[in-house]
């Protein structure tokens, strides 16, 4: 389950790792360290601490962090700001090699801002250091938001390091940024620019006479040729041009990736015990260099491989988790989420039917996060798989699939489905024709003339049988469509009650009236939209909400919140049969929610007996009218409110706003409000 993608992220690092690191040799090193004992001078000091920095990539990433520490301290005593920069951009790569992105963000973040303080000195001697230092720099920030599959940030810091490095005529940036944009491109599938990406990055290096450039090139053309033009053949010979030019460095690490790729090309040509072979090298040098990342894609590679040639169960389930654990200690998301599947896929051939549910559910959010939708459909539809068949969990079952459904294309399915048929038919179609064609040679006109009525009979029929069948995959297709809907309602539904349920336990320990007061409200008005989400499941149109049945079914449950179940007080509709869209009744709703409410708290104070009027038609102009009124004690009559917030007011006020209304209190015994709205939406019923 690795994808292309993963293999390129572990080889842009190496664009990244030896700028200026061509023979990376221990005997180089020792003398370099003999020197750096008898020196007192504190910038050759810097000096040689600098290049033990850079030789030590290859060999021990901890001394070479510690050379770097050292350079950042003496240069900060010494103001040498060029070798401050230039530490803290390879302390970026020592820690992106390692996985340590935190780390390695930081020191590039530091080395660009130091870099920029020189560049806007004019007339430096080291000018041409400081603005390779400073391309290369950006070039680095690139690679990282690769690893991060920030592909945006990454080909915006590429084409800025190219643009600097042309403006500066210093071509090292260019060729590298160059290399890594080729991976872009073939992540994008855009093989035909990602092989003029090498070309140039290859014509560049052999100018520069960089080996190591021209190595990775070599290493690239071959993975173009392999994993997209299927030439893998032809590959090796670009990968053993490669390895010996790494070998000639010394470049174990980079000769690590060479082996990876080899594998995977003999795998391709079914050589598997060579693709084992190399797959095996590969892990060898990733541990020896301390490559987790590296590591965690000779695992995958190396089990995948286990799998095609039907290794046992516990070999395979051990190598996996082993992928699992490096990956996790690499913060190696991507091949994570491979292990994940390839565990669920495992335990699902052994008949264990939990452990591999587990699997898939921990890929789920993994692929999620990386927006990797090939991984997430692989799982959501073997989760149904797993629900639907073995679990036999009908509710888990559908979720399973609907998430499924999301993730995959199933327009695109479909258009691919109708092509297939278009094309099987015509070709059934044209076959017939050559038939009749030829029995018209050797048959009599009568005869001729009889097949082809039958011919034309035979297509009608079986035109007929088709849109048959094609209405029936419809009108199943509209019932689980519905029945979907219907579930996201019940749901939302569900959800609201228990929200309702949830205010109404909580007003249970609130003693103050007017907090009291308020979590009741608020409970009423989630009852109101939950109300609206009962009808449309309820009903046979899933977009509409019949208005008369819905405001007697809320008067019936404010009168129940407040407890006025006496007949004290008597609610009475007056509603023309309406239909309303879904967007246009919550909001009304919610209005008369609040002025019902309204009504039932103040309008009749002291146990007086009254009625609240609910209306709603349609006048003449074409708008929809609301009127609500009592004959209580009127605005003036009520009782005096203490700790109001009126938020109920503004609340029909906004709602109102939104199906442009405005509400307008009547003068009339008792307390009346009339809103007539303009934007509103009916149903077809």
């Amino acid at each position: 389950m690795q994808t292309t993608k993963t293999i390129h992220a572990v080889l842009v690092a190496l664009v990244a790792l030896i700028p200026c690191l061509l023979v990376a040799q221990t005997p180089a090193i020792d003398s370099l360290t003999k020197v750096l004992s008898r020196l007192t001078d504190l910038e050759k000091k810097i000096e040689v601490l600098g290049e033990l920095q850079k030789l030590s990539f290859n060999s021990d990433l901890e001394k070479s962090k510690a050379y770097g520490y050292q350079v950042v301290s003496l240069s900060k005593l010494t103001g040498n700001n060029l070798a401050l920069a230039t530490a803290y951009k390879d302390l970026g790569v020592s820690h992106i090699m390692v996985s340590n992105f935190d780390s390695s963000w930081q020191y590039y973040s530091l080395a660009k801002l130091e870099y920029e303080k020189l560049v806007q000195r004019s007339g430096s001697k080291d000018q041409s250091k400081i603005l390779e230092g400073y391309a290369g720099t950006v070039s680095n920030m690139g690679n990282w938001y690769y690893y991060q599959s920030n592909m945006d940030s990454a080909t915006s810091c590429l084409q800025r390091a190219i643009e600097l490095s042309e403006a500066s005529g210093i071509l090292k940036a260019k060729a590298n940024s160059l290399g890594t944009l080729s991976f872009i491109f073939m992540d994008q599938l855009r093989y035909d620019h990602a092989l003029e990406m090498q070309l140039e990055a290859l014509k560049t290096f052999e100018k520069l006479g960089n080996q190591d450039g021209i190595a990775r090139s070599y290493q690239s053309l071959g993975q173009i040729n392999c994993d997209f033009l299927d030439k893998c053949d032809l590959a090796l010979g670009y990968y053993r041009k490669s390895l010996n030019l790494k070998k000639g460095l010394g470049n174990e690490r980079s000769m690590a990736y060479v082996f990876r790729l080899m594998g995977d090309a003999h795998q391709k040509l079914m050589a598997l015990d060579s693709a084992a072979f190399y797959f095996e090298s590969a892990m060898q040098l990733a541990e020896k260099t301390g490559d987790k990342r590296l590591l965690a894609d000779g695992l995958s590679a190396l089990a995948m491989l286990w799998g095609d040639q039907g290794k046992p169960y516990l070999q395979r389930i051990e190598i996996v988790e082993r992928l699992a654990r490096v990956a996790k200690e690499a913060e190696y998301d991507q091949a994570l989420c491979s292990a994940y599947l390839s565990l669920g896929e495992i335990y699902m051939e052994q008949g264990d039917y939990v452990k591999s549910k587990t699997n898939y559910e921990l890929a789920v959010p993994l692929a999620t996060q990386l927006k990797n939708y090939s991984f997430l459909s692989v799982a959501q539809f073997q989760l149904y798989t797993l629900y639907n068949e073995h679990l036999k969990d009908p509710g888990r079952a559908l979720g399973a699939l609907q998430a499924y459904l999301v993730s995959h294309d199933s327009v695109f399915n479909a258009e691919k489905f109708q092509a297939v048929e278009d094309v099987s038919t015509k070709y059934e179609t044209e076959k017939k024709e050559a038939t009749i064609a030829q029995q018209e040679l050797v048959l009599q006109q009568q005869r001729t003339r009889f097949w082809f009525i039958m011919g034309i009979l035979g297509l009608s029929l079986a035109g007929g049988a088709m849109l048959f069948r094609l209405t029936r995959i419809l009108r199943q297709r509209n019932q689980e469509k519905e029945f979907l809907i219907k579930e996201i309602h019940h749901r939302v539904k569900n959800n609201l009650q228990v929200l309702s349920s949830l205010l109404y336990l909580q007003s249970k320990h609130i003693k103050d009236d007017a907090a009291l007061d308020a979590v009741r409200e608020g409970q009423n008005r989630v009852e109101a939209m939950g109300l609206i989400h009962q009808k449309l499941y309820m009903g046979d149109n899933l977009a509409a909400v019949e208005m008369r049945d819905y405001l007697h079914n809320l008067g019936d449950t404010l009168l129940d919140a407040f407890r006025l179940d006496d007949n004290r007080i008597k609610i009475t509709y007056h509603l023309e049969p309406l239909h309303l869209d879904v967007d246009t009744a919550i909001p009304l709703g919610l209005i008369i929610n609040e002025l019902v409410t309204n009504a039932l708290k103040y309008a009749f104070p002291d146990g007086r007996e009254g009625v609240v009027e609910i209306s709603l038609w349609k006048n003449d102009a074409g708008k929809l009218c609301l009127k609500v009124a009592d004959n209580g004690v009127g605005r003036h009559g009520a009782p005096e409110l203490k700790n109001s917030t009126s938020f109920g007011t503004s609340l029909v006020q906004l709602l109102s706003k939104k199906l442009k209304g405005a509400p307008q209190v009547l003068d009339t015994d008792g307390y009346a409000t009339l809103i007539e709205f303009e934007n509103f939406k009916e149903a077809r019923k």
